[in-house]
C-alpha cells in the first residue's frame, strides 16, 4: 500500500516537473532557456524541503542525456574528427544547461548554492518522517539509483559553482572594527574553529598584530563566504591559547616575521569542496607580503579533528590502519606504569586513559611521547586512497603546505583535548614550493613532511 503511495508521490512530482519544462532539450538556449529556468526555480522554491531531492531525481530522469542524439554525434565524429563539438553538445545533460541558466536569474546563484547544500545534507530530520518512511521501504536498487541521480546533480551544481566562484569573481576584503555592522555580526556568528568570546575578544582579533580577511561575491552580497583569522608573530606559534589569550599583543608590526593562520571557516554548505579556503590563504599570504614586508613565513596552527576517536578505534582493532601498539609502545607503557606489561595489558591500560573524557592533563602528560607517536602515524600514514585520512591535513597538504610540526598542549580547551588530546599542527606554506608540493601529493601521493614530525615515526 505504501509502495503504491510512494510511486504516486514520485509520479505526481515528475508530472509537475514535465508540465513545467515541456519542450526543454539540450539544444534550447537564449531567452527560451531562461524561461524554463524561471519555471524550475519557482517550482523548486515552492516545493517542500523534504521533497526537493525527489525533484532532483525526476530532473535527471526526464532531462538527462539524449542517447540517440549522442550516438548519432559519435557516429559523425567517427567519420569526421572535426565534429567533436557536436559530441560535446550531445553529451551535455539538459539539466546541466538548466542549472547554468538559473545562475542568470535574480538570486539564482544563491539558489544553486542552496540546491547543492540540500543534496549534501545526509541526516534526515524529524520533519522528513514521511519521506524517510517511504525510502525505508524502497528496494535497494532503487536507493542506489536515487543516490546515483543525486550525485549527478551534485556534480553539475559543483561544476557551475566552481566556475562562478573562481578567483577572478571573488573579492578579498579585510574586516576591521569600522566594517559594516551586519558583516561583523556574521563573521562573529560564523566563526567555528575558535568561537568568539564576547566583544573584547572580537576587538582583539581585529586589532594590533591581528588580521581577519574574507572573500565576498557580488551574487551573495554582504555575506562572507570563507574567512581566515591571522596573527602576526615573531616565530611559528605552538599554542592557540597564546594567540587568543586576553589582552592586546605587544610589539611592532615591522618586527614580526610570521603570519599564523589560526582559524579558517567556510560559511556556505553549498560551496563545500570548491577550494575557497585554499584560494583565500594564498591570496592573503600574497597581500600580507605587500602590506607587511617583514613577514616571510606563513603557517597555520591547526586542530586535528578525529584523532582521539581514531586512536580509540585503532587500539580496538577497528581501524583501517594497523594498530600502533608495537614493541616500542609496550615498552613505553611499561615504563609509565613502573612494571612489565604485555601487549594486551598495555592496550587495555592506554584505552582506559584515552577513552575517559575526564582524564586529567597530568595523566596525558605522562603518555605524551606515546600520543605524539600515534599522532604522527595518524597524520602521515593513516590514508584512504593514498590521501591523508584527516580532513584538515588533506586540505592543507593538497594545497601545497608542508606538515611542519606537532605541538603538545597546542589547544588545552575542552574541545582541543577531546579532539586530539590538545595536540595541534603547523602546516607551513612556502609560497615558492606550494605548486610543486601540491603536485607531488595529488599526482604521486607524496606528502611534504618536515623532520619535526618524521622524527616521531
Amino acid at each position: 500500500m505504501l509502495r503504491k503511495y510512494s510511486s504516486f508521490y514520485s509520479f505526481r512530482n515528475a508530472s509537475t516537473l514535465v508540465s513545467s519544462l515541456d519542450g526543454l532539450n539540450n539544444r534550447t538556449n537564449g531567452d527560451k532557456l531562461l524561461t524554463y529556468s524561471e519555471r524550475f526555480s519557482k517550482l523548486y522554491a515552492q516545493s517542500a524541503p523534504e521533497t526537493r531531492k525527489t525533484l532532483f531525481v525526476d530532473l535527471v530522469t526526464n532531462y538527462g542525456v539524449n542517447k540517440e542524439a549522442l550516438n548519432h554525434a559519435i557516429s559523425l565524429y567517427s567519420k569526421n574528427d572535426q565534429m567533436y563539438p557536436e559530441v560535446r553538445t550531445s553529451a551535455t545533460a539538459t539539466y546541466v544547461n538548466l542549472i547554468k541558466a538559473i545562475g542568470n536569474l535574480p538570486g539564482g546563484v544563491a539558489q544553486v548554492c542552496e540546491m547543492r547544500a540540500n543534496i549534501l545534507v545526509r541526516n534526515i530530520k524529524t520533519a522528513d518522517i514521511i519521506n524517510h518512511f517511504v525510502q525505508a521501504l524502497l528496494k535497494r536498487e532503487t536507493d542506489k539509483t536515487t543516490t546515483s541521480y543525486l550525485r549527478h546533480i551534485e556534480l553539475a551544481t559543483r561544476e557551475v559553482l566552481t566556475s562562478w566562484f573562481c578567483l577572478g569573481n571573488l573579492k578579498l576584503e579585510r574586516l576591521t572594527w569600522s566594517s559594516p555592522g551586519d558583516i561583523l555580526q556574521k563573521v562573529a556568528e560564523y566563526e567555528a574553529v575558535h568561537p568568539v568570546r564576547g566583544l573584547s575578544d572580537f576587538r582583539k582579533r581585529l586589532g594590533p598584530l591581528r588580521r581577519c580577511f574574507y572573500f565576498s561575491h557580488e551574487a551573495l552580497p554582504r555575506n562572507p563566504l570563507v574567512m581566515v583569522h591571522v596573527a602576526l608573530v615573531s616565530e611559528i606559534a605552538d599554542s592557540v591559547q597564546e594567540i587568543t589569550k586576553r589582552g592586546d599583543p605587544t610589539g611592532k608590526e615591522e618586527d614580526q616575521t610570521t603570519a599564523i593562520y589560526y582559524s579558517i571557516t567556510s560559511t556556505q554548505a553549498g560551496l563545500s569542496g570548491i577550494d575557497l579556503g585554499n584560494m583565500l590563504i594564498k591570496k592573503v599570504a600574497t597581500q600580507l607580503q605587500k602590506d607587511v614586508p617583514s613577514v616571510t613565513t606563513h603557517s597555520t596552527l591547526s586542530p586535528i579533528p578525529g584523532f582521539r576517536p581514531w586512536l580509540i578505534r585503532n587500539l580496538k582493532g577497528n581501524s583501517e590502519y594497523p594498530s600502533i601498539m608495537n614493541e616500542k609502545v609496550v615498552e613505553w607503557m611499561s615504563e609509565v606504569s613502573g612494571s612489565k606489561m604485555t601487549e594486551t595489558e598495555s592496550t587495555e591500560t592506554l584505552l582506559k586513559v584515552i577513552s575517559n573524557e575526564k582524564t586529567k592533563k597530568e595523566q596525558l602528560n605522562s603518555i605524551k611521547h606515546i600520543l605524539m607517536y600515534a599522532c604522527a602515524h595518524y597524520l602521515c600514514n593513516a590514508k584512504r586512497n593514498g590521501m591523508a585520512l584527516n580532513s584538515v591535513a588533506n586540505f592543507h597538504i593538497r594545497n601545497g603546505a608542508e606538515l611542519y610540526r606537532m605541538n603538545w598542549n597546542g589547544d588545552t580547551s575542552h574541545r582541543g583535548i577531546n579532539n586530539s588530546f590538545g595536540i595541534m599542527v603547523n602546516y607551513r606554506y612556502d609560497l615558492d614550493m606550494v605548486h610543486e608540493n601540491s603536485a607531488a601529493y595529488t599526482e604521486r601521493k607524496q606528502m611534504k613532511i618536515n623532520e619535526n614530525v618524521s622524527k616521531f615515526l
